[in-house]
């Protein structure tokens, strides 16, 4: 249900891996005050990272997370049952035990770091946003473990083309549509509860960049929505018959918001 009291604004902490140009939409519209939130940290993956740089534009702390520094098995084995997380991990593919555990590690090691970054920014929520390195149970279980605060956009329309060449898949299939989701994140690749989701039209002619052009103008609008609703308590999470999680937009202008990113959409190319 709506709460009758104006929004409060979110704390936000985001994940990048690139240029940011999610982040940069989320900061113009916080700025602007359509965005019921505040960015409190921003973290990458990359110390060369533009979006840190959009971050320290900002005024936002923005901190380098590195995942290439070696890691001792026993040191991870201190934060995490790395032999449970295996059991649980639906992420890494590899037949070898040991070279799972060999990579759980260096990925529990560095999400421990940034959990601590994280806990000291006190966020609401977590938004991932090109943010490209798998995320184990022992990160997601830690931040979910209130109910979900992982919040990803992917460039497609989910349960369809999962994985990190949305746009590339959906242009190389045929599809005439294309989209976007947004989703709550979970152990799984892209398999989350979806919160929102938004098409865009393939026109005769495009090539590959106006479609990621197209699509990334969508994403903004749509992620900053998602904020919106998620401040304006307008997100009802529900189990279905079978016990799976759904995800419920109450918001009463939810048709007419839907209806304004088709017609965006569909504005006639130059």
């Amino acid at each position: 249900m709506r709460n009758l009291s104006a929004p409060r604004k979110l704390r936000l902490a985001v994940l990048i891996s690139g240029g940011g140009t999610n982040l940069q939409a989320m900061i113009d519209r916080s700025h602007a005050g359509t965005l019921d939130a505040e960015i409190v940290a921003v973290l990458s993956d990359r110390a060369g990272a533009f979006g840190l740089k959009r971050a320290e534009k900002a005024n936002i702390p923005a901190f380098h997370v590195d995942y290439a520094k070696p890691v001792e098995l026993k040191t991870a084995q201190r934060l995490a049952d790395l032999a449970d997380l295996d059991r649980r991990q639906k992420i890494l593919k590899n037949a070898d035990p040991a070279e799972r555990l060999a990579r759980l590690a260096k990925l529990v090691t560095v999400e421990h770091e940034i959990l601590r970054t994280l806990d000291s920014f006190r966020p609401d929520y977590v938004c991932l946003a090109g943010f490209m390195r798998l995320l184990t149970p022992y990160f997601i279980g830690r931040l979910n473990a209130g109910g979900p605060r992982i919040l990803n956009i992917h460039p497609a329309i989910l349960p369809s083309f999962p994985g990190s060449h949305g746009y590339e898949d959906t242009f190389e299939y045929g599809c005439k549509w294309g989209g976007v989701t947004v989703h709550f994140v979970d152990e799984g690749e892209d398999t989350g509860p979806i919160i929102a989701q938004a098409v865009y039209p393939v026109w005769p002619g495009d090539d590959i960049e106006r479609v990621r052009t197209r699509g990334l103008s969508i994403e903004y609008e749509v992620y900053s929505q998602v904020i919106n609703w998620l401040a304006g308590g307008y997100v009802a999470i529900q189990k279905d018959p079978n016990g799976n999680t759904r995800v419920e937009i109450t918001d009463p202008k939810y048709a007419e918001i839907l209806a304004r990113w088709v017609q965006k959409a569909c504005t006639p190319r130059e």
